[in-house]
């Protein structure tokens, strides 16, 4: 008995090596200067239903498939250029202040501008469902096609917006 245990056992590891090889891990730690992402990350599984394991996978294949998070200095420029930030100057605050500090800043900043944005659709809320009843008039007179690719319709969707709804950000 002791001996066919063993057996099992030994098949048992055998079956976990062989499952360990055909299988990656990536693994995320948190910092406490990172904490107010990992809270956000787990309100945004708890409220879509994903798991950790799934949601980064999608982040992963993303990245790759769009390269939307590739860090180039022209899209530095850009970036900068286009929220009118002098990256001279945020160079100069992250060195008097530290990246720790810098980090918690850019932390506030980032929370003032979702709150804004939150202040814009509240008060804004109409012209976003004015948005919503002339896509819908669109889509119904054939002037957009919903049968797309998924890519074209984010195009079709990322231009009807920056057109459509300049006014709840400016008026």
């Amino acid at each position: 008995m002791e001996e066919k245990s063993n057996v099992t056992k030994l098949t048992q590891k055998d079956y976990q090596k062989k499952y360990d090889e055909k299988t990656q891990s990536v693994t995320i730690k948190y910092t406490p200067a990172d904490m107010s992402d990992y809270d956000r990350m787990m309100k945004y599984l708890e409220k879509t239903g994903k798991s950790r394991s799934s949601f980064i996978k999608e982040l992963i294949n993303d990245f790759f498939e769009n390269e939307k998070y590739a860090i180039t200095e022209s899209r530095i420029a850009d970036y900068y250029k286009i929220y009118n930030v002098d990256g001279e100057l945020l160079d100069k605050l992250k060195a008097v202040v530290g990246e720790e500090k810098y980090n918690i800043i850019l932390g506030i900043f980032k929370t003032f501008v979702e709150d804004e944005l939150y202040d814009a659709y509240i008060y804004k809320g109409d012209d976003v469902d004015v948005w919503i009843e002339d896509f819908i008039d669109e889509i119904k007179n054939g002037d957009v096609d919903i049968n797309v690719s998924d890519k074209e319709f984010e195009k079709i969707i990322d231009k009807s917006l920056s057109h459509n709804l300049k006014s709840v950000f400016y008026g």
